[in-house]
């Protein structure tokens, strides 16, 4: 009881134990739409990149060779670009923060949270699928809770219906 009175109240006055804690990340109930979404950003970022390579191929090269290789190259690399931009759309469009609803794979100008991160030269939708493919974690950019999606919910691992309570018998 000692402890937490010195944790707790300072010679100002009493401080808000909600500032200093840190919170652990949630589970995610169903992580296959953020998987899904984020497969196909990176589709999308790979045909981007594709597209920036073959345009530059074919303004270096467009008078040397008299094939038209680079500007199909080109025309294929808009033509996947668009096609992926509109799946992915779709996609992160779909994936939704359990807890406000928001989208967090996706930006669309509304206010974000204190406690949401960003990338400087991306913005929170990109940061956010950044962070699920090298940490399998991420924030939500409106409600900033963060999410960590290889843990499993308490309530699975109480019920038994966890794999590994299988596999101890």
């Amino acid at each position: 009881m000692c402890d937490y009175f010195v944790s707790h109240y300072t010679i100002m006055g009493i401080t808000d134990p909600v500032e200093h804690q840190t919170t652990r990340s949630r589970s995610m109930p169903y992580r296959g739409v953020f998987y899904v979404a984020t497969f196909w950003t990176l589709f999308h970022i790979f045909w981007l990149i594709t597209t920036i390579t073959a345009v530059v191929l074919f303004l270096l090269y467009h008078k040397d060779n008299t094939s038209h290789s680079f500007l199909y190259a080109v025309l294929i690399g808009i033509l996947f670009s668009i096609l992926s931009l509109i799946i992915s759309f779709f996609k992160r469009r779909n994936a939704l923060c359990p807890l406000c609803r928001g989208t967090p794979l996706l930006s669309n100008g509304a206010r974000v949270h204190q406690k949401s991160q960003c990338i400087p030269p991306l913005n929170h939708g990109y940061t956010a699928v950044i962070s699920i493919v090298f940490t399998q974690k991420f924030s939500c950019m409106y409600c900033g809770v963060k999410y960590d999606l290889l843990k499993v919910s308490s309530s699975k691992q109480r019920r038994g219906t966890y794999p590994s309570d299988h596999q101890r018998s």
